[in-house]
Protein backbone atom coordinates (compact mmCIF):
# COMPACT_ATOMS: atom_id res chain seq x y z
CA UNK A 1 0.00 0.00 0.00
CA UNK A 2 2.97 2.56 0.59
CA UNK A 3 3.93 2.12 -2.63
CA UNK A 4 0.80 3.42 -4.26
CA UNK A 5 1.27 6.86 -2.49
CA UNK A 6 2.83 9.69 -3.09
CA UNK A 7 6.37 9.47 -2.60
CA UNK A 8 6.10 12.48 0.00
CA UNK A 9 3.66 11.07 2.06
CA UNK A 10 5.24 7.15 1.81
CA UNK A 11 8.29 8.99 2.85
CA UNK A 12 7.26 10.58 5.78
CA UNK A 13 5.31 7.14 6.85
CA UNK A 14 8.72 5.57 6.67
CA UNK A 15 10.73 7.82 9.15
CA UNK A 16 8.46 7.50 11.87
CA UNK A 17 8.25 3.58 11.34
CA UNK A 18 10.34 1.57 14.16
CA UNK A 19 14.12 -0.17 12.40
CA UNK A 20 12.44 -3.98 12.47
CA UNK A 21 9.57 -2.35 10.24
CA UNK A 22 11.88 -0.49 8.26
CA UNK A 23 13.83 -3.87 7.51
CA UNK A 24 11.01 -5.60 6.19
CA UNK A 25 10.53 -2.61 3.88
CA UNK A 26 13.25 -3.12 2.17
CA UNK A 27 11.92 -6.00 0.82
CA UNK A 28 9.22 -4.74 -1.12
CA UNK A 29 10.49 -3.10 -3.78
CA UNK A 30 14.03 -1.85 -5.10
CA UNK A 31 12.39 2.28 -5.18
CA UNK A 32 11.81 1.15 -1.14
CA UNK A 33 15.68 -0.59 -0.85
CA UNK A 34 17.29 2.13 -2.13
CA UNK A 35 15.17 4.72 -0.19
CA UNK A 36 15.30 3.57 3.01
CA UNK A 37 19.41 2.53 2.66
CA UNK A 38 20.13 6.06 1.47
CA UNK A 39 22.60 8.25 3.70
CA UNK A 40 19.76 11.38 3.42
CA UNK A 41 16.71 9.23 5.15
CA UNK A 42 18.97 7.09 7.33
CA UNK A 43 19.63 10.64 9.08
CA UNK A 44 16.53 11.78 9.07
CA UNK A 45 15.07 9.01 10.63
CA UNK A 46 17.86 9.05 13.92
CA UNK A 47 16.50 13.13 13.89
CA UNK A 48 12.71 11.53 13.85
CA UNK A 49 12.94 8.72 15.84
CA UNK A 50 15.92 10.51 18.61
CA UNK A 51 13.12 11.26 21.12
CA UNK A 52 12.50 7.04 21.60
CA UNK A 53 15.86 6.47 23.91
CA UNK A 54 16.89 3.42 25.08
CA UNK A 55 19.64 2.70 28.00
CA UNK A 56 22.35 0.82 26.71
CA UNK A 57 24.32 -1.49 29.52
CA UNK A 58 27.43 -3.37 28.71
CA UNK A 59 28.93 -5.54 31.67
CA UNK A 60 31.05 -9.50 31.68
CA UNK A 61 29.82 -12.14 33.57
CA UNK A 62 31.99 -14.11 36.53
CA UNK A 63 33.07 -15.99 33.51
CA UNK A 64 34.03 -13.15 31.48
CA UNK A 65 31.35 -13.30 28.93
CA UNK A 66 30.75 -9.87 27.26
CA UNK A 67 26.39 -9.17 27.70
CA UNK A 68 24.75 -6.09 26.50
CA UNK A 69 20.96 -4.82 27.21
CA UNK A 70 19.37 -2.60 25.47
CA UNK A 71 15.76 -1.25 27.63
CA UNK A 72 13.47 1.67 26.57
CA UNK A 73 14.34 4.47 28.49
CA UNK A 74 10.44 5.35 29.85
CA UNK A 75 8.49 4.50 32.78
CA UNK A 76 8.61 1.33 32.19
CA UNK A 77 12.17 0.69 32.64
CA UNK A 78 13.39 -1.63 35.96
CA UNK A 79 16.90 -2.27 35.39
CA UNK A 80 17.85 -4.10 32.60
CA UNK A 81 15.02 -6.91 32.80
CA UNK A 82 15.28 -7.72 28.91
CA UNK A 83 17.30 -10.60 27.88
CA UNK A 84 20.55 -9.87 26.86
CA UNK A 85 23.00 -9.86 23.73
CA UNK A 86 26.40 -11.99 23.77
CA UNK A 87 28.73 -10.09 21.98
CA UNK A 88 28.98 -11.83 18.50
CA UNK A 89 32.36 -11.74 17.86
CA UNK A 90 33.88 -14.24 19.80
CA UNK A 91 35.61 -15.81 16.88
CA UNK A 92 37.37 -12.59 16.84
CA UNK A 93 39.67 -12.10 20.02
CA UNK A 94 40.67 -13.97 22.99
CA UNK A 95 40.01 -10.82 25.54
CA UNK A 96 36.78 -8.41 26.52
CA UNK A 97 36.21 -5.36 24.27
CA UNK A 98 36.15 -1.75 25.34
CA UNK A 99 33.22 0.47 24.10
CA UNK A 100 35.29 3.54 22.43
CA UNK A 101 31.42 5.06 21.83
CA UNK A 102 27.73 4.68 20.78
CA UNK A 103 26.70 7.01 18.35
CA UNK A 104 23.49 6.63 16.31
CA UNK A 105 22.77 3.25 16.83
CA UNK A 106 26.61 2.02 16.25
CA UNK A 107 29.16 0.66 18.74
CA UNK A 108 32.41 1.10 18.50
CA UNK A 109 34.48 -1.83 20.40
CA UNK A 110 37.88 -2.05 20.54
CA UNK A 111 40.43 -4.37 21.56
CA UNK A 112 43.95 -2.70 21.83
CA UNK A 113 45.35 -6.01 23.74
CA UNK A 114 46.78 -7.27 20.32
CA UNK A 115 50.78 -7.22 19.63
CA UNK A 116 49.26 -7.60 15.76
CA UNK A 117 47.48 -3.95 16.42
CA UNK A 118 44.37 -2.90 17.03
CA UNK A 119 41.16 -4.76 16.23
CA UNK A 120 38.27 -2.54 16.15
CA UNK A 121 34.53 -3.83 15.13
CA UNK A 122 31.76 -1.24 14.55
CA UNK A 123 28.61 -2.74 15.20
CA UNK A 124 24.94 -1.80 15.05
CA UNK A 125 22.88 -4.51 17.53
CA UNK A 126 19.04 -3.06 16.04
CA UNK A 127 19.72 -4.76 12.15
CA UNK A 128 22.20 -7.15 13.09
CA UNK A 129 25.10 -5.76 11.20
CA UNK A 130 28.93 -4.76 11.71
CA UNK A 131 31.90 -4.13 10.07
CA UNK A 132 35.29 -4.62 10.76
CA UNK A 133 37.41 -1.68 10.36
CA UNK A 134 41.45 -2.58 8.94
CA UNK A 135 43.86 -2.77 11.10
CA UNK A 136 44.70 1.04 12.34
CA UNK A 137 48.65 2.48 10.60
CA UNK A 138 50.20 3.24 13.52
CA UNK A 139 50.59 -0.80 14.82
CA UNK A 140 53.77 -3.06 17.04
CA UNK A 141 55.18 -4.45 14.13
CA UNK A 142 56.05 -0.77 12.27
CA UNK A 143 56.18 1.46 15.23
CA UNK A 144 57.42 -1.06 18.62
CA UNK A 145 55.41 -0.55 21.85
CA UNK A 146 52.73 1.84 22.21
CA UNK A 147 49.73 3.17 23.73
CA UNK A 148 46.51 3.83 21.97
CA UNK A 149 43.44 4.90 23.02
CA UNK A 150 40.07 5.63 20.63
CA UNK A 151 37.39 7.64 19.93
CA UNK A 152 33.78 7.42 17.33
CA UNK A 153 31.66 10.07 16.46
CA UNK A 154 29.81 11.41 13.72
CA UNK A 155 31.21 14.57 11.51
CA UNK A 156 27.80 16.01 10.29
CA UNK A 157 29.69 18.32 8.03
CA UNK A 158 30.97 15.41 5.72
CA UNK A 159 28.29 12.93 6.51
CA UNK A 160 30.86 10.54 7.74
CA UNK A 161 31.22 8.22 10.68
CA UNK A 162 34.78 8.25 11.93
CA UNK A 163 37.19 6.18 14.56
CA UNK A 164 40.05 8.82 15.97
CA UNK A 165 43.27 6.84 17.13
CA UNK A 166 45.65 8.78 19.52
CA UNK A 167 48.74 6.66 19.76
CA UNK A 168 51.92 7.24 22.57
CA UNK A 169 54.67 5.71 21.26
CA UNK A 170 57.21 3.83 24.12
CA UNK A 171 59.30 7.13 24.88
CA UNK A 172 61.82 4.17 26.05
CA UNK A 173 61.89 2.87 22.93
CA UNK A 174 61.81 6.22 20.99
CA UNK A 175 64.28 7.90 23.52
CA UNK A 176 67.33 9.40 21.57
CA UNK A 177 69.45 12.68 22.10
CA UNK A 178 67.24 14.61 20.26
CA UNK A 179 64.05 13.26 21.02
CA UNK A 180 63.37 12.41 25.02
CA UNK A 181 59.63 12.57 24.73
CA UNK A 182 58.64 11.38 21.39
CA UNK A 183 54.81 13.64 20.92
CA UNK A 184 51.62 11.55 20.46
CA UNK A 185 50.19 10.58 17.08
CA UNK A 186 46.83 10.62 15.98
CA UNK A 187 45.11 8.84 13.30
CA UNK A 188 41.41 9.03 11.68
CA UNK A 189 39.50 5.94 10.08
CA UNK A 190 36.62 7.38 7.37
CA UNK A 191 33.72 4.34 6.88
CA UNK A 192 33.42 6.38 3.56
CA UNK A 193 36.62 6.22 2.64
CA UNK A 194 37.21 2.33 4.49
CA UNK A 195 40.82 3.55 5.12
CA UNK A 196 43.16 5.11 7.71
CA UNK A 197 44.96 8.41 7.76
CA UNK A 198 48.16 10.20 9.89
CA UNK A 199 47.03 13.26 10.61
CA UNK A 200 49.52 15.01 13.40
CA UNK A 201 50.37 15.22 16.50
CA UNK A 202 48.28 14.81 19.36
CA UNK A 203 47.28 16.48 22.37
CA UNK A 204 50.32 17.62 24.80
CA UNK A 205 48.11 15.27 27.13
CA UNK A 206 48.21 12.14 28.09
CA UNK A 207 44.83 10.62 27.81
CA UNK A 208 42.93 8.21 30.48
CA UNK A 209 42.89 4.18 28.92
CA UNK A 210 39.52 2.97 28.45
CA UNK A 211 40.89 -0.18 30.22
CA UNK A 212 40.69 2.43 33.38
CA UNK A 213 37.01 2.88 33.14
CA UNK A 214 37.62 6.28 31.58
CA UNK A 215 35.24 6.09 28.42
CA UNK A 216 35.12 8.86 25.32
CA UNK A 217 31.77 10.34 25.11
CA UNK A 218 30.32 11.93 21.93
CA UNK A 219 28.77 14.71 22.31
CA UNK A 220 27.93 17.56 19.55
CA UNK A 221 29.90 16.67 17.19
CA UNK A 222 33.42 15.72 18.90
CA UNK A 223 34.82 13.08 21.45
CA UNK A 224 35.87 14.26 25.15
CA UNK A 225 38.07 12.72 27.12
CA UNK A 226 39.91 12.84 30.25
CA UNK A 227 43.36 14.31 29.70
CA UNK A 228 46.20 14.63 32.39
CA UNK A 229 50.35 15.17 33.15
CA UNK A 230 52.18 13.78 35.86
CA UNK A 231 54.75 16.15 36.50
CA UNK A 232 52.91 18.57 38.04
CA UNK A 233 49.64 16.64 38.17
CA UNK A 234 47.33 18.39 36.08
CA UNK A 235 43.54 17.01 34.55
CA UNK A 236 41.88 18.51 31.75
CA UNK A 237 39.50 17.30 29.44
CA UNK A 238 40.74 16.88 25.73
CA UNK A 239 38.29 17.54 23.20
CA UNK A 240 38.53 16.18 19.26
CA UNK A 241 36.41 18.10 16.52
CA UNK A 242 35.36 15.54 14.26
CA UNK A 243 34.53 17.94 11.37
CA UNK A 244 37.91 20.11 11.57
CA UNK A 245 40.07 16.96 13.56
CA UNK A 246 41.80 19.55 15.80
CA UNK A 247 41.96 19.13 19.21
CA UNK A 248 41.13 21.68 22.05
CA UNK A 249 41.63 21.41 25.81
CA UNK A 250 39.28 22.85 28.26
CA UNK A 251 39.95 23.59 31.90
CA UNK A 252 38.28 21.98 34.71
CA UNK A 253 35.65 23.59 36.99
CA UNK A 254 37.70 26.65 39.09
CA UNK A 255 36.94 24.77 42.33
CA UNK A 256 39.17 21.85 41.01
CA UNK A 257 41.90 23.57 39.79
CA UNK A 258 42.10 25.41 42.50
CA UNK A 259 42.11 22.39 45.11
CA UNK A 260 43.95 19.78 42.02
CA UNK A 261 46.64 18.17 44.25
CA UNK A 262 43.78 16.84 46.57
CA UNK A 263 41.00 15.66 44.38
CA UNK A 264 44.30 13.65 41.74
CA UNK A 265 45.14 11.54 45.16
CA UNK A 266 41.58 10.60 45.61
CA UNK A 267 39.31 10.91 43.45
CA UNK A 268 38.52 9.72 39.47
CA UNK A 269 37.23 12.29 36.97
CA UNK A 270 34.30 11.18 34.41
CA UNK A 271 32.73 12.99 31.03
CA UNK A 272 29.15 12.35 30.50
CA UNK A 273 26.55 13.47 28.34
CA UNK A 274 23.29 15.19 29.87
CA UNK A 275 21.14 16.19 27.22
CA UNK A 276 23.08 17.05 24.64
CA UNK A 277 25.82 19.09 27.03
CA UNK A 278 28.74 17.84 28.33
CA UNK A 279 28.97 17.38 32.01
CA UNK A 280 31.90 16.24 33.89
CA UNK A 281 31.20 13.33 37.18
CA UNK A 282 33.96 13.70 39.95
CA UNK A 283 33.92 10.61 42.34
CA UNK A 284 35.56 11.21 46.08
CA UNK A 285 36.50 8.66 47.87
CA UNK A 286 38.81 9.70 50.65
CA UNK A 287 39.02 7.93 53.60
CA UNK A 288 35.71 8.01 55.07
CA UNK A 289 34.14 10.78 52.35
CA UNK A 290 32.75 9.23 49.53
CA UNK A 291 30.85 11.95 47.75
CA UNK A 292 29.81 12.46 43.89
CA UNK A 293 29.92 15.59 42.37
CA UNK A 294 28.43 17.08 38.75
CA UNK A 295 29.31 20.00 36.26
CA UNK A 296 27.47 20.96 33.06
CA UNK A 297 29.15 23.07 30.39
CA UNK A 298 27.16 25.73 29.19
CA UNK A 299 27.90 27.81 26.13
CA UNK A 300 25.88 31.46 26.02
CA UNK A 301 27.61 34.08 23.95
CA UNK A 302 30.85 32.44 22.81
CA UNK A 303 31.54 31.88 26.73
CA UNK A 304 31.85 28.88 28.20
CA UNK A 305 31.09 28.13 31.66
CA UNK A 306 30.74 25.05 34.48
CA UNK A 307 27.44 25.11 36.29
CA UNK A 308 27.38 22.54 39.47
CA UNK A 309 24.11 20.15 38.96
CA UNK A 310 25.07 18.41 42.14
CA UNK A 311 26.87 17.12 45.21
CA UNK A 312 25.91 13.27 46.33
CA UNK A 313 26.68 12.19 49.38
CA UNK A 314 26.22 8.13 49.63
CA UNK A 315 26.98 7.47 52.88
CA UNK A 316 22.75 8.71 52.50
CA UNK A 317 22.34 5.73 50.98
CA UNK A 318 21.07 2.11 51.83
CA UNK A 319 22.78 1.03 49.34
CA UNK A 320 26.44 0.52 49.72
CA UNK A 321 29.47 1.09 47.68
CA UNK A 322 30.95 3.81 45.68
CA UNK A 323 29.17 3.95 42.08
CA UNK A 324 30.96 2.27 38.94
CA UNK A 325 29.08 3.59 36.19
CA UNK A 326 27.12 6.19 35.14
CA UNK A 327 24.49 7.48 32.56
CA UNK A 328 21.96 10.29 32.35
CA UNK A 329 18.17 9.24 32.19
CA UNK A 330 15.56 11.12 29.98
CA UNK A 331 13.89 12.06 33.31
CA UNK A 332 16.82 13.76 34.90
CA UNK A 333 17.63 10.79 37.06
CA UNK A 334 21.12 9.33 37.42
CA UNK A 335 21.44 5.20 36.39
CA UNK A 336 24.46 4.39 37.84
CA UNK A 337 25.99 0.64 38.88
CA UNK A 338 26.53 1.10 42.51
CA UNK A 339 28.78 -2.09 45.07
CA UNK A 340 31.90 -3.78 44.56
CA UNK A 341 33.53 -7.15 43.88
CA UNK A 342 30.80 -9.41 42.41
CA UNK A 343 28.06 -7.98 43.94
CA UNK A 344 26.67 -4.64 42.75
CA UNK A 345 22.96 -3.08 42.06
CA UNK A 346 21.81 -1.05 39.04
CA UNK A 347 20.18 2.40 40.77
CA UNK A 348 17.88 4.99 39.53
CA UNK A 349 19.53 7.95 41.11
CA UNK A 350 17.33 11.40 41.66
CA UNK A 351 20.08 13.88 42.74
CA UNK A 352 17.73 16.48 43.38
CA UNK A 353 15.49 14.42 46.36
CA UNK A 354 18.87 11.97 47.02
CA UNK A 355 16.22 8.99 46.66
CA UNK A 356 17.11 5.79 45.19
CA UNK A 357 15.40 2.96 43.51
CA UNK A 358 17.36 -0.39 43.25
CA UNK A 359 16.56 -1.54 40.28
CA UNK A 360 18.44 -5.03 39.65
CA UNK A 361 20.80 -6.71 41.39
CA UNK A 362 23.88 -8.05 39.87
CA UNK A 363 26.54 -10.98 40.03
CA UNK A 364 29.00 -9.58 37.64
CA UNK A 365 32.70 -9.99 36.56
CA UNK A 366 35.00 -7.81 36.63
CA UNK A 367 35.37 -3.82 35.96
CA UNK A 368 34.84 -1.85 33.61
CA UNK A 369 31.29 -1.13 33.00
CA UNK A 370 29.49 0.74 30.12
CA UNK A 371 26.14 2.36 30.44
CA UNK A 372 25.08 4.92 27.70
CA UNK A 373 21.71 5.80 25.59
CA UNK A 374 20.92 4.52 22.72
CA UNK A 375 19.01 4.80 19.68
CA UNK A 376 17.97 2.26 16.95
CA UNK A 377 19.38 3.46 13.51
CA UNK A 378 19.28 1.77 9.69
CA UNK A 379 23.44 2.88 10.10
CA UNK A 380 25.52 0.28 8.60
CA UNK A 381 23.02 -1.34 6.67
CA UNK A 382 24.74 -1.00 3.34
CA UNK A 383 28.33 -1.34 4.39
CA UNK A 384 27.94 -3.97 7.14
CA UNK A 385 28.27 -7.79 7.10
CA UNK A 386 24.84 -9.28 8.77
CA UNK A 387 25.49 -11.69 11.93
CA UNK A 388 24.46 -14.87 11.20
CA UNK A 389 23.39 -15.53 14.86
CA UNK A 390 22.48 -13.15 17.89
CA UNK A 391 23.69 -15.46 20.87
CA UNK A 392 21.97 -14.70 24.52
CA UNK A 393 22.70 -15.88 27.98
CA UNK A 394 19.83 -18.63 27.32
CA UNK A 395 21.05 -19.98 24.22
CA UNK A 396 23.86 -20.29 25.42
CA UNK A 397 22.55 -22.60 28.42
CA UNK A 398 20.85 -24.46 25.94
CA UNK A 399 23.63 -25.38 23.99
CA UNK A 400 25.86 -26.57 27.50
CA UNK A 401 22.81 -28.30 28.61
Amino acid sequence: MLDNLPIEISTDILHRLEVKTLIKCTTLSKSFLSLITSQAFISTHIATKHTHFHLLFRYLTLDSKEIYHFDPDDETFSGFQSQGLLVPFLDYTDSCFTVAGCVNGVLCLVNDFRTEGTLIILWNPSIKKFLHVPLPILVYRTYGPYESVCGFGFDSISDDYKVVRVVDLDAAYFRTPRVMNPPSQVEVYSLKSGCWRVIGDGPNYSIKRHSSGYIPRFINGSVYWVGYKLFPNKYVIVKFDMSTESFEIIQLPDILIENESTFTENADLYVQECKGDLSLIMRNYYGDIKTCYGWLMKEVGGVRSWTKMFDFDFAKLRLCGMPRAFAFRKNGEVIMVQGGGNENVVVSTNLVTHGETALRELRVGRFPFYLSTYVESMVLFKEGEGIKEQTTPLDLLKRVG
